[in-house]
């Protein structure tokens, strides 16, 4: 009896010990392999990916990294910039931008990184020989682009599509002086924190813009994730006005919602004067 014990009984015990200790290597593997691709399938999807114009975790210093869908971020010719006027090379190639621009309803949304406005309606804008039609136009304090260093207390970016790939945005600096109508008529209105106010009155798109067109031009992107490089950038030379007490109001709204200036790494910035 004890030789079976030693030559049956004890291997097929011992063999039996192995694999189930395999079985549960095996088991512990599949799940943690299991874990990483969840880990990695959360990585890649941006949908649910908190982010914030502030410094820290989710901050711009670190969106590139926060799901794939960001890496774009990290890129060679982001937005915005520091424009420095005295190396803005003049050129005759760039042209005047042809505004097509109606009237829209009001529809303001706080999306919870801006303010803005979306508009409805067929509004185009003819730049350097290309119509772009509008979408919206939103609100930085303080401005994203500097110029010479400096920023404004406030910059306008009205988002124009030409296609999925080619974007145009006119940025327009807001220096402090006289009331402003725009927002004299809805900084009231405009919500403080998520959601939105409609309304049928009409705004005429083409008042929201100084009469002097001269403008910066450079290639670059999205100044929000996911940083898409995708944009053609037109900042106009001329500033509007707010008051004083409404560009107060609009900062406390939107919190220093702005990106620092990012690298030209070699990228020319025109400039057209009209």
């Amino acid at each position: 009896m004890r030789k079976f014990l030693r030559t049956v009984l004890f291997p097929a015990l011992a063999f039996f010990i192995i694999a189930c200790s395999n079985e549960s290597r095996k088991s512990s593997g599949n799940i943690q392999e299991q874990k990483v691709k969840e880990e990695k399938a959360e990585k890649k999807d941006c949908k649910d990916i908190h982010w914030t114009h502030h410094p820290g975790e989710e901050g711009p210093e670190n969106w590139a990294h926060l799901c794939d869908g960001f890496k774009e971020c990290a890129g060679q010719r982001q937005s915005p910039v520091d424009i420095q006027t005295e190396h803005a090379m003049a050129t005759g190639t760039l042209q005047a931008p042809v505004l097509k621009y109606g009237s829209t309803p009001v529809y303001i949304v706080n999306n919870g990184h801006t303010v803005q406005f979306n508009v409805k309606g067929e509004h185009q804008v003819n730049l350097n020989g290309k119509e772009y039609k509008l979408l919206q136009f939103h609100f930085h304090a303080p401005s994203e682009h500097t110029i010479d260093g400096q920023h404004f207390p406030l910059e306008v970016h009205f988002v124009h599509k030409h296609s999925g790939n080619d974007f145009a945005v006119i940025g327009i600096m807001f220096k402090e002086g006289k009331e402003n109508t725009l927002l004299a008529s809805y900084l009231d209105k405009f919500p403080t924190e998520k959601g939105e106010f409609k309304s049928d009155d009409q705004i005429d798109l083409s008042s929201l813009l100084p009469e002097n067109k001269s403008y910066y031009h450079y290639p670059g992107s999205l100044t929000t994730p996911p940083c898409s490089e995708v944009v053609s950038w037109y900042v106009l030379a001329t500033p509007v006005e707010a008051s004083k007490e409404q560009l107060e109001k609009l900062a406390r709204i939107l919190d220093n919602n702005f990106r620092p200036v990012m690298p030209l790494n070699g990228r020319k910035i025109q400039f057209y004067k009209e």
